[in-house]
């Protein structure tokens, strides 16, 4: 399945067509990079353990949940503590481009497949370690968790209502985080060593590092005025009208924060005597003012439906619209159009449900070739590529090596 032509879109050649990636993370930081490759057009060959295999195979819902960060990726079990597991792996990347793992620290070290063991199997590889905080961090041992570099990193700290808790974000923003700053400097290392800058590369992506680094403009709220970032809820800190408005008790986001749009947004809800109102003169003003500025606006929305205000808005390119969630977003205008929402066939199974990959080029495609795959499904094709026969293949499987 491919998105060539695409809405104009008509690129055949994938960028990373030709390129090999061995893929050892799990759940969801490294699933998602490894992903991206695949989506590009390398070729993932994701290892993981015997009888187990990744452990979001057995995160609820099954198997969604796996499928929604492991397409484009062709799976072999083995057993990573043995050595003839380790030896086939090392056979595997002698081949690759890159090697990419997620381990807990001190394991990788313990499968013998470390950067200095490996380098010395493909002096070209590019090595990239996902970790929680880096190896010479005072929290290296501790296991790190979305929820626990959202908090310590400050992102949960402005995430909730003014007089509320730190709320947890829906999506797993720090997992999501690293996994994009592992795919660039992936990206980065290979077009080093394509033009000869570098042979081989180490990179190590930390968790926390990566999630604080997007506090940026939050950061600089802090920098010029020596305190926090304050939580503001469902509406902007310092611009209005910017944030979640009632409408019939229906929700609409609106966000008409500077002076144009705030002139456009009170012609459309028929206030223009607001842009009077010395209350709301200025950003500023409107910012200190918010709380009777939001009645106003919600006594005006209630005179019709959200859908009505929203469309109206939107006519007068006025940034407005619903709140979905993830059942109502793949039913939105936009997303369907843009075709989003794809069924990767099983034939064997049950489809797999995914979202298609975002991005389009002109001239490059992306791909959805591969539906997420079975534990161990690929093992036996891989292992045939790399040297071993069918009794082989049998005996290894018998001992528990591969599966």
């Amino acid at each position: 399945m491919s998105n060539n032509g695409f809405h104009g879109y008509r690129g055949e050649e994938l960028p990373l067509s030709g390129i090999t990636v061995v893929d050892l993370t799990q759940i969801v930081a490294g699933p998602f990079a490894t992903m991206t490759f695949g989506d590009l057009g390398a070729e993932v060959i994701k290892v993981e353990a015997v009888g187990r295999g990744d452990r979001c195979r057995n995160i609820d819902p099954i198997p969604e949940y796996f499928d929604a960060v492991n397409r484009n990726k062709r799976s072999v079990g083995i057993d990573l503590k043995s050595e003839a597991g380790q030896r086939i792996v090392r056979e595997m990347v002698s081949d690759a481009d890159v090697f990419v793992e997620s381990t807990k620290p001190g394991r990788i070290e313990s499968y013998n497949l470390s950067y200095e063991e490996l380098r010395e199997v493909n002096p070209e590889l590019v090595y990239c370690s996902i970790t929680g905080f880096g190896t010479d961090s005072p929290y290296e041992n501790l296991p790190a968790w979305d929820m626990l570099v959202q908090a310590m990193s400050g992102a949960m700290s402005m995430t909730g209502e003014e007089d509320g808790p730190p709320v947890w974000s829906g999506l797993p923003s720090g997992d999501l985080i690293a996994s994009m700053y592992a795919v660039q400097s992936v990206l980065a290392a290979l077009f080093a060593r394509e033009r000869g800058s570098i042979r081989t590369e180490w990179i190590e992506v930390p968790m926390l590092d990566a999630a604080i680094s997007w506090l940026t403009v939050r950061a600089g709220y802090t920098f010029g005025t020596g305190e926090p970032f304050p939580r503001s809820g469902d509406h902007h800190p310092s611009l209005a009208p910017f944030g979640v408005f009632d409408c019939n008790g229906d929700r609409l986001v609106i966000a008409a924060g500077t002076p144009s749009l705030w002139r456009d947004f009170c012609s459309v809800i028929g206030r223009e005597d607001l842009l009077a109102d010395d209350r709301f003169s200025t950003m500023s003003d409107r910012g200190e003012n918010v709380e009777v500025l939001t009645e106003i606006i919600e006594a005006e929305l209630a005179t019709d439906s959200s859908e009505r205000w929203v469309e109206r808005l939107q006519a007068a390119d006025v940034p407005a619209g619903p709140i979905h969630d993830t059942e109502t977003v793949w039913e939105d205008p936009h997303v369907r159009k843009r075709n989003l929402h794809r069924v990767m066939e099983r034939p064997d199974r049950q489809d797999a449900d995914v979202i298609d990959h975002p991005v389009h080029f002109s001239a490059l495609a992306t791909q959805l070739a591969t539906p997420p795959e079975r534990l161990g499904e690929s093992s036996a094709e891989l292992l045939a590529r790399y040297g071993y026969d069918g009794e082989d293949i049998e005996r290894l499987v018998e001992e528990g090596v591969v599966e």
